[in-house]
């Protein structure tokens, strides 16, 4: 099966200046341009595209996923460099839930019917 760019953004569900951005970054191959007519794209672009956009879902970016699709890489690779991500997203989660509390906290001491010229929860945060 070929298809146009467009044809592929269509399936795929994305622009084609997605597709075009993903040729720049040098995640998608490029087909050749025939002398006369438009590129054509392929299943093999399909399966690629969904990879890239399933693996940027979990939360890896273009260089991890550049380095994940790297098929030679095995396992092992794949592994080390996912479990470097669920380690960073970790961090990131209770970095996160600490926030969270402490908004919750501003809130909890905020009047909303407040009518004073200088809000004491604004005020607290300069301190």
């Amino acid at each position: 099966m070929s298809m146009t760019i467009g044809q592929l953004a269509k399936v795929i569900g994305v622009s084609v200046e997605t597709i075009r951005f993903y040729h720049r970054q040098g995640l998608l191959t490029l087909p050749i341009k025939p002398v006369s007519g438009f590129r054509t794209y392929t299943n093999e672009h399909i399966k690629k595209l969904k990879f890239i956009i399933n693996a940027k879902a979990l939360g890896f970016t273009l260089n991890e996923i550049n380095e994940l699709g790297d098929l030679s890489s095995g396992c092992k690779s794949f592994y080390d460099l996912a479990k470097s991500k669920l380690d960073y997203l970790e961090a990131e989660i209770v970095t996160l839930k600490s926030t969270e509390l402490k908004i919750k906290s501003l809130l909890d001491d905020c009047c909303i019917d407040c009518n004073a010229e200088v809000c004491s929860v604004i005020d607290e945060l300069y301190k």
